[in-house]
């Protein structure tokens, strides 16, 4: 075979190569890039955070509300309501909290109605959990009275707050009258400001 013919034999296949060469470095480098920046793009989950998200129950949801009533209701609820199976004291802790400005010491007297830790480890102990019905919540002449003073803030509602809780401990039902007295401050929108378990007359 002379030198042209042979040219003639070998162009034309070294050119096929390159070609099949370029092509599989084109399609299969573009699908590995393309897959590890689906990888990048995609968010991970990874199963443990959600684990460590707050456990919230139903009844413990902050009113948005520029009502002070619905306000002082739910607040009574989500204090009167848990379960020792679903939740730690420190997710109750957190969702009462909500209730209140997050500035100030509005959050820390939000949980103060809360039980103590080792009133919440006997709780564990016996499997406890609690709901709330009949809540009413009405303004007395007391709490007419010092929204009427200069001490009270602007927006400031006071209520006296009655609940019939139905506790579960163990293969136990106690039900039990709950009673406090609760500020709420509206402006806009309606902010937990007091609590406290003692009624003046």
């Amino acid at each position: 075979m002379n030198r042209s013919s042979w040219a003639r034999f070998v162009l034309p296949i070294a050119i096929l190569l390159t070609v099949i060469t370029i092509v599989s470095i084109l399609v299969f480098g573009s699908n590995g890039r393309d897959e590890e920046q689906a990888k990048t793009s995609q968010p991970t989950l990874v199963p443990s955070l959600a684990d460590d998200e707050p456990a919230q129950l139903e009844a413990w949801k902050r009113p948005t509300t520029s009502d002070p009533k619905p306000m002082a209701i739910g607040y009574a609820r989500a204090i009167w309501t848990y379960d020792t199976s679903k939740h730690s004291l420190k997710d109750w802790q957190d969702a009462v909290s909500v209730f209140a400005d997050p500035y100030g010491e509005g959050p820390r007297v939000a949980r103060s109605l809360l039980p103590l830790m080792g009133e919440w480890q006997q709780l564990e102990l016996h499997h406890a959990k609690a709901t709330v019905d009949q809540i009413t919540a009405e303004i007395t002449p007391e709490m007419k009275r010092l929204q009427q003073s200069e001490a009270a803030p602007d927006g400031w509602t006071g209520y006296v707050i009655h609940g019939k809780q139905t506790t579960l401990l163990d293969t136990d039902t106690i039900v039990s009258s709950r009673q406090m007295a609760v500020g709420i401050v509206c402006t806009s929108i309606c902010k937990f400001w007091s609590a406290s378990a003692q009624i003046n007359p």
